[in-house]
């Protein structure tokens, strides 16, 4: 889904649509350790430094969601979950 550099995004945040009900895997790499963080469903997984994460829900609440670098406060997508 999306690389992450320190505290930009590569080729900027990354806006992604799902429908209600799908089951979703966002994966992120990172050159920095940090905390990968999906809002809204409160979903947190680690990256190490080189690494890659990956997040795995089905979207079951309608809204748009950020996910960021938590320790660094550097958004890096929104996810729009639309009502079915």
């Amino acid at each position: 889904m999306c690389g992450s550099s320190g505290e930009l995004p590569q080729g900027g945040i990354v806006r992604e649509t799902v429908q209600e009900g799908d089951r979703v895997v966002l994966v992120v790499t990172s050159d920095v350790a940090d905390h990968v963080h999906l809002h809204g469903y409160d979903i947190m997984r680690d990256v190490a430094a080189g690494g890659t994460a990956r997040i795995r829900f089905r979207a079951t609440v309608p809204g748009r969601f950020e996910v960021e670098l938590e320790d660094r406060g550097a958004q890096i997508a929104d996810v729009t979950v639309q009502s079915s």
